[in-house]
């Protein structure tokens, strides 16, 4: 009888598995400690009706795990692995760690803070989103590339340092990252993803690096805290919502290199004061300056209108200057008749 008494002690405070060359335990303290040598497996599985379920040989005891401990050896963090664990507030990832794998840590909503070793290249889709209460996490060198809503709704991190090394950051990676103030784009990066920081409601300052071709749907959209933008002069095309809902946006700063302006871009940048539309831009579509109620002047500087699509300009004040060239005025009032009086539109001054 005392046997049994203390095999069922034991099943309660403390469990062990062996899953292919992973092993792992978990103490009685909420100490899970994974060890073995090669990847974790990617922990997803499909059940006969193929919907999505758990496979993690921990899944029924995810309530009691309060620290995570990966020994030497363990190469990869399979996905979804501690997914969901609501009570983890610290992990140790050893340097044999190469990868992170989809949603390892997604809603860990008490992990408050990640060290990620020099050993991993790749943060994958979801890794750490909803991690709510992460406050700091280091990106080494190693990185190249992090994935969709890697970060995402990470709403307590305040600054992040992108290093050099990464060359691709994924749709939304940072995204309803409300708290986040700062960040620095590596020049190695070239696109801007959708919604990459999108509702970043405190970013007050980003510096978008010189080699940025596009900049996606919803990339800056809803960041209420940012004053002035930047664009770099090799960006082609500027994407829908890119930056809609910036309202503290005063400036922004168009290079010669943009042909296209998405719907929406700027619309609802209620402190824009001016912009300058280049030469290079060809069309612009609907809503893109949409309810910039504090414009008070356009300056166009090609000789032929962009092609204006829907509402491009509404609610703006129809009796704001707009600049144009000298030679171009009367095909200028044709194009934006609709928007502004015909004593608004004036001959742009060359300096």
């Amino acid at each position: 009888m005392s046997k049994y008494l203390l095999f069922i002690f034991l099943a309660l405070f403390s469990f062990s598995a062996i899953h292919a060359e992973i092993e792992w335990t978990l103490s009685d303290d909420g100490t899970l400690t994974i060890s073995g040598t090669g990847d974790m497996l990617d922990y997803i599985t499909k059940n006969e009706n193929g919907k999505i379920c758990s496979s993690v040989p921990w899944d029924s005891q995810r309530e009691r795990i309060r620290k995570v401990i990966i020994e030497k050896e363990v190469t990869h963090i399979g996905n979804y692995a501690f997914r969901g664990c609501k009570g983890l507030k610290s992990v140790a990832i050893p340097n044999s760690v190469t990868s992170i794998g989809r949603c390892a840590f997604f809603h860990c909503v008490n992990l408050t803070s990640v060290k990620i070793p020099n050993s991993v290249t790749s943060i994958g889709r979801c890794a750490f989103d909803g991690c709510v209460n992460l406050t700091s996490v280091k990106i080494p060198d190693s990185v190249t590339s992090i994935g969709d809503f890697a970060f995402a709704g990470c709403q307590s991190l305040t600054s992040v340092m992108i290093p050099d090394s990464v060359t691709s950051i994924g749709n939304s990676a940072f995204s309803n990252c409300k708290g986040l103030t700062s960040v620095k784009i590596p020049n190695s990066v070239t696109s801007i993803g959708d919604c990459t920081f999108g509702d970043c409601q405190s970013l007050t300052s980003v510096m978008i690096p010189d080699f940025v071709t596009s900049i996606g749907n919803y990339a800056f959209g809803y960041c209420k805290g940012l004053t002035s933008v930047k664009i770099p002069n090799f960006v082609i095309s500027i994407g829908a919502h890119a930056f809609e809902g910036c309202e503290n946006l005063i400036s922004i700063t168009i290079p010669n290199s943009v042909k296209s302006i998405g719907i929406h871009a700027f619309a609802g940048c209620s402190g824009l004061i001016s912009v300058t539309i280049p030469n290079s831009v060809t069309s612009i579509s609907d809503f893109a300056f949409y309810e910039c109620k504090a414009l008070t002047s356009i300056t166009f500087e090609g000789n032929t209108p962009p092609e204006l699509w829907n509402n491009v300009f509404g609610g703006v004040n129809k009796s704001i200057s707009v600049y144009v060239p000298a030679n171009s005025i009367e095909v200028y009032k044709k194009a934006l008749g609709y928007y502004f009086e015909e004593t608004s539109i004036q001959a742009l001054q060359h300096k």
